[in-house]
């Protein structure tokens, strides 16, 4: 007798099970058991999260703490940039901050990838100041925006640092490349400024 109502007890719940599934709209999922089991919650970065005691999603490191990678391109892209956006801060990463890359032949060529792609339509191909938007500025008489070149006397003797900081802060009419370029392929790219500097 137990056996046969706890079948009927299973029988009307897979019944109920099947109609509380369908739906009159075709393209309905109808009840879904556990819901979040195919589309877990996801909270985006700033937003307001209860599973935390601070009610937020983007927690805080640990007091002291920075992120760091065992990689040598890792290290590089997380450490953060000692140096200020002011003229001190500039003269301190000019005398003091030293590439950290091994000039190689790869460096090098992803050095002038990038800055043909991101560098020369101002400083042109070759460093010189005569890039594509330049040229464009001079045909309309604008010579205010046109960059010294760099083998030039006011910048073949520029520092690594000095350069490396440009790409960081941007310098009078150049904005900064920080978001544009990681800091690793940055230091790529000031490799190979100091070959066009050298010529």
């Amino acid at each position: 007798m137990k056996k046969i109502n706890r079948n009927i007890i299973i029988g009307l719940a897979a019944v109920g099970l099947l109609f509380t599934s369908c739906h009159k709209d075709k393209n309905s999922p109808g009840y879904e058991f556990m819901p979040d089991m195919y589309r877990s919650p996801a909270y985006r970065p700033g937003e307001s999260n209860p599973n935390f005691a601070n009610g937020l999603t983007n927690q805080e490191p640990v007091p002291g703490t920075i992120a760091h990678s065992f990689d040598q391109k890792g290290m590089i892209n997380t450490m953060p940039y000692p140096y200020s956006n002011s003229n001190q801060g500039r003269d301190s990463a000019a005398a003091f901050l030293k590439n950290p890359l091994e000039s190689t032949a790869s460096a090098l060529a992803e050095g002038k990838r990038l800055f043909n792609v991101y560098c020369s339509v101002c400083h042109g191909l070759e460093g010189q100041g005569d890039g594509s938007v330049v040229s464009v500025l001079i045909a309309k008489d604008n010579y205010g925006l046109k960059p010294p070149a760099f083998n030039s006397d006011q910048l073949k003797g520029i520092s690594e640092g000095q350069i490396f900081h440009a790409t960081e802060f941007g310098k009078n009419n150049m904005g900064s490349y920080s978001s544009q370029l990681s800091a690793y392929e940055r230091w790529q790219v000031v490799m190979y400024v100091q070959e066009l500097q050298r010529k």
